[in-house]
């Protein structure tokens, strides 16, 4: 992928349900009425066969996912005209240190080396009630739908270029389940969709705690 990974959280419907209580609270105080966003920057980004990097010491949770790969240039596209500037989609694992809070960004947990391994794109006909499965060593170990997504592909093409000129290459993740599948080395990591080829990568140790 040669553009910019934005990725969106709290976009899953599980993830409302957990953290509703928190966002009652300060420094909150309301749930948040627009997405969310985040980047996973160029050093993130990996592709399948690559390894996912596991910092000694650290806890690294997969979180498997769709990536929407953006067409031609947009800017401030509405709604119904937002699947003209999607190229087509990928399977992503938006790899990620727990998340604690939503309050400070989580740069140290979001933009380590390789922690945003990108698969092929493709063109389904539809992502609606999509399964996104995950596989670690052969085994299956989480499964979620695309249909509980809180914003759709197009929802989120209109917010991001509401504010962002969006230009051909870049990518949107569009979100994850709360619960996510802690990885380790050693680990084969393969995330499966109907439709979609395969994103494979092998989780290997690197480093020291810093």
């Amino acid at each position: 992928m040669k553009g910019t990974v934005f990725a969106v959280a709290l976009n899953h419907q599980s993830q409302i349900d957990f953290w509703h209580d928190s966002f009652q609270q300060a420094p909150y105080n309301t749930l948040p009425k627009t997405p969310v966003w985040f980047i996973k920057p160029r050093n993130t980004v990996i592709t399948s066969g690559e390894a996912i990097p596991h910092p000694v010491g650290e806890e690294v949770q997969s979180g498997a996912t769709l990536a929407l790969i953006i067409g031609k240039t947009a800017r401030k596209v509405a709604i119904e005209n937002a699947a003209e500037y999607i190229a087509g989609y990928a399977l992503a694992n938006e790899v990620s240190l727990p998340e604690t809070a939503f309050y400070r960004p989580a740069i140290k947990a979001k933009c380590r080396d390789g922690f945003c391994p990108i698969g092929q794109m493709t063109n389904p006909e539809s992502i609606d009630a999509l399964d996104i499965i995950t596989e670690i060593n052969g085994q299956e170990v989480d499964r979620w739908s695309t249909a509980d997504l809180v914003r759709s592909a197009t929802e989120l093409v209109a917010a991001l270029s509401d504010f962002a000129t969006l230009k051909e290459g870049d990518v949107i993740l569009l979100g994850t389940p709360h619960q996510r599948v802690a990885i380790k080395p050693g680990d084969k990591v393969v995330i499966r969709a109907a439709g979609f080829p395969s994103l494979e990568n092998q989780v290997v140790q690197v480093g020291e705690k810093a």
